[in-house]
């Protein structure tokens, strides 16, 4: 099962990177993301998710400590991750504006106020716990690829992007407010 899997992790890993040049050329022209590029960021971030699942099922590379204390810090770190990453697409209020197809203003309001990116740092929660739950060294390898991978995405692509498409002091604003619980640009 090893070997299949880290066939599929080259597959999306080759995805992401398409997927992540096609955005930028998107955003550089300041356009809204089209629904193709959007369904491919979410079957992406579901096979990405799924690898770091199936990793951790097929326990690749096991970190051994003990058992009980590690399933209990994986599983609060999974909860947390998933209130966070809820609680960021329940502010948006639309499956459009979570999917990047709209982009009409910057949310401030509910979790926002506190992290620029709740969704991402949920994300990223949530697959660290997954990865701790069983202590798979292949999981937790893909979870810091992820992280590196949306980190790259949110600083080069998506900051730039907001600043083009929204008022410039209403992002400047917000960004001051939110700094925190998130790697900052």
């Amino acid at each position: 099962m090893g070997y299949l899997l880290y066939a599929v992790t080259i597959i999306f890993a080759f995805l992401g990177i398409y997927i992540l040049f096609k955005t930028k050329e998107v955003c550089e022209k300041a356009k809204t993301m089209p629904l193709w590029l959007s369904l491919c960021w979410w079957i992406l971030d579901a096979g990405w998710t799924g690898l770091v699942v199936l990793s951790t099922i097929y326990g690749l590379w096991r970190i051994s400590i003990n058992g009980v204390f590690q399933q209990l810090i994986g599983s609060i770190v999974f909860l947390i991750g998933c209130a966070f990453t809820l609680a960021g697409m329940i502010e948006f209020r639309s499956l459009r504006k979570i999917s990047g197809l709209e982009t009409s203003k910057l949310i401030t309001t509910g979790i926002y106020r506190w992290s620029r990116n709740p969704q991402f740092l949920g994300f990223y929660l949530t697959l660290l716990g997954i990865s701790l739950f069983n202590l798979s060294g292949y999981a937790l390898l893909l979870t810091v690829v992820a992280i590196a991978f949306c980190h790259y995405y949110i600083v080069k692509i998506e900051e730039p992007y907001l600043e083009k498409s929204l008022a410039k002091n209403t992002l400047s604003t917000s960004l001051k407010l939110r700094d925190i619980l998130l790697l900052k640009p």
